[in-house]
């Protein structure tokens, strides 16, 4: 159910829109084997990659969404057979945010992208923070040395900003979860839970809901609402994208 009006418009793209110094889109390649390399946003040292994503999972990174259900478009920009390469670089010190305004720039001007945000009423959860504060620890590494992994049954990583935790936390619940926490800095844990996705009982290892295990391990919570949240909504997009 729509809320509000539309209350903004984004147009193909404008004359002062932020751009990268180098940037290549291109279609993902064949996949070999059972097993396929999937980087859904990676910022570093002012370069930002995607890779196997598809249209949904660039759209997401650049305008900081954490579920498909906050894009409407056609079908085929959630298909995991339609996948790309991207990739944007910029200066070294350029903020992430100004790279994802880059990444927004480039996305609309090769896929030829017309869109609108609106709000619309949809159940979700809220990321937040314990009553007894939060159970989490400072990344002491810069974003050249991040590494991690996101899995059916938990997530670990040693530098990671909750917005993506969000992201990765919507997965697994199927529902689109938004950081409330107030944390703004780079952090490092070992999330583990039981997979509840995929798999036989025997697959699936015992271990606490992820709902628990963000409580007991983190010392966030994840609380259920419905409410009004901003939706991005595709207009027009051309399905391949102009050349380099």
């Amino acid at each position: 159910m729509k809320l509000l009006t539309i209350f903004a418009v984004v147009a193909m793209g404008w004359a002062q829109s932020p751009a990268f110094d180098v940037a290549t889109v291109k279609m993902g390649g064949p996949v070999q084997g059972d097993l396929i390399y999937i980087n859904t946003g990676k910022i570093a040292n002012g370069v930002v990659t995607l890779a196997n994503a598809t249209l949904s999972d660039c759209l997401k990174f650049a305008y900081s969404l954490t579920t498909d259900q906050q894009i409407a478009g056609p079908d085929w920009i959630n298909q995991k057979l339609v996948r790309f390469e991207v990739t944007g670089k910029a200066a070294p010190e350029t903020p992430d945010d100004q790279l994802r305004a880059m990444l927004q720039t480039l996305l609309r001007d090769r896929f030829r992208i017309a869109l609108h945000m609106e709000q619309r009423e949809i159940a979700h959860y809220e990321l937040a923070v314990g009553k007894n504060g939060p159970k989490l620890k400072e990344s002491t590494v810069g974003p050249g040395e991040a590494v991690g992994s996101a899995r059916l049954d938990g997530i670990r990583t040693n530098r990671m900003q909750m917005n993506k935790l969000a992201a990765l936390l919507s997965r697994m619940t199927r529902m689109p979860v938004i950081d409330k926490t107030g944390l703004t800095g780079f952090y490092e844990f070992d999330l583990r839970y039981a997979n509840e996705v995929s798999g036989t009982a025997e697959e699936n290892p015992a271990g606490p809901s992820v709902f628990t295990a963000v409580q007991e391990q983190l010392g966030l919570k994840l609380e259920s609402k419905k409410g009004a949240m901003e939706v991005l909504v595709i207009d027009h997009v051309e399905k391949t994208p102009l050349e380099n």
